[in-house]
Order: C-alpha cells, then sequence, then structure tokens
C-alpha cells in the first residue's frame, strides 16, 4: 500500500494547535506548499511531527510591540539584531525546526546546514534571547516542549513568554551554573521585565492590548 503524503489543512482556527505524523522530508515539502498557498500559517517540527498554527491580530501586535521594544532597549548596541518570527532555530538531527515569534542575535548569525551540507541562512543556531507570546492554542507547546529544547541552546541567555490574553510575562534567564534558569514572573503593569541589564516596562509591552 502507497504511503499516504501529509497535506495542509484546509484551514486552521485561531484556537486550534493541528500535529500530524511526518517525516523530515514531508516537512519541507509541507513548508513549500504553505509558502505557495498559505503564507501567515506557522509550520514547526518537533520529533517527528508537523505542528501548525494560525496567529490572531492580537498576537501579531504583540509581537511588532515587543519586537521594537527591544529594538529601542538594544539601540546603542549595534552587535545585536532583533529578528521577526520568519528565521527558523534549527536543532541537530532534525529533531525540531522551530519559528520564534521574536529572537535576538549578539553579532553575525551562525547557520544551521541544509542537507547538501551548505549553510542556510533562514535556519540561526546562536540566538541569545527568545520570546514566544502565548496563545490558547500554543500555550502548552511554547511553556512545554519548545520552551525544554531552547534551553539546549548554548548561546541562549534568556526567554520572554509573554501571554496575549492578559498582563502576564514569564521569563527564564540562563544562570552561570550549568543547566541551571531562574524564573521569574510579571503580573501588573507597574511591573518592569528585566532581562539582565534591559528592561521593558509592562505598561508599554500591554498599553495597546489591555
Amino acid at each position: 500500500m502507497d504511503a499516504v503524503a501529509v497535506k495542509l489543512p484546509e484551514s486552521v482556527e485561531e484556537d486550534e494547535l493541528v500535529r500530524l505524523p511526518a517525516t523530515w522530508e514531508e516537512y519541507l515539502d509541507l513548508l513549500d506548499e504553505a509558502d505557495q498557498t498559505n503564507p501567515t500559517l506557522t509550520i514547526q517540527f518537533l520529533n517527528n511531527e508537523v505542528i501548525m498554527s494560525q496567529a490572531t491580530d492580537i498576537h501579531e501586535e504583540l509581537v511588532i510591540t515587543v519586537a521594537l521594544l527591544l529594538k529601542l532597549a538594544l539601540r546603542s548596541q549595534s552587535q545585536y539584531r532583533v529578528l521577526g518570527s520568519s528565521v527558523k532555530i534549527v536543532f541537530p538531527d532534525h529533531q525540531g525546526d522551530f519559528n520564534a515569534d521574536v529572537s535576538v542575535v549578539n553579532g553575525p548569525s551562525e547557520y544551521g546546514m541544509t542537507q547538501k551540507g551548505r549553510e542556510n541562512k533562514t535556519r540561526i543556531k546562536n540566538l541569545e534571547i527568545i520570546v514566544e507570546i502565548l496563545s490558547k492554542s500554543t500555550r502548552k507547546f511554547d511553556e512545554g516542549e519548545k520552551l525544554a529544547y531552547y534551553k539546549l541552546i548554548p548561546s541562549l541567555k534568556h526567554i520572554l513568554l509573554v501571554d496575549q490574553n492578559k498582563p502576564f510575562v514569564s521569563v527564564y534567564s540562563r544562570t552561570d551554573a550549568p543547566d541551571e534558569w531562574l524564573n521569574h514572573d510579571y503580573w501588573t503593569l507597574d511591573a518592569v521585565v528585566r532581562l539582565g541589564d534591559l528592561e521593558l516596562p509592562m505598561r508599554e509591552i500591554y498599553g495597546a492590548t489591555v
């Protein structure tokens, strides 16, 4: 019996996370198809599954806001670059291939490789800050599996999880001890989120959305 190819769903609801078994090659085919038919669909890969979701306008507004705040906070340090959600975060042996909503690189990018051994400039390995906007559909995935894999990135110093429905930001910061991370949660609009020396006021993150 011939294998059934993995296909893009006809639609993905805003509160839905679609997960389908797939090989790495099938995942790459889905990415190519989505680029042509539904470029707003986020397609990720983890342990032989494709994970698909669709962002809302509130989600995208928060993405832009957090990216701008980081850009402004880092404006005096030209070695930092703030990246959007189209770049991929690559893990060895095709275990995972993620999109972060916002990410920050310190210095030149270190790229993942294509299957033919060439640099792939859509896949970045040396991120220093990662931001995920938590939605109803992606919250469990972002706070669980993705968070655990993000902590394996040697260059990563801070992970921000930003709730899109209420003022809440959870920050994970790497310590000097091996494999140790500190977690700090921010619940009020008067709080100031801290990433080392960087400060992001909660009121500026959520001013236009709450």
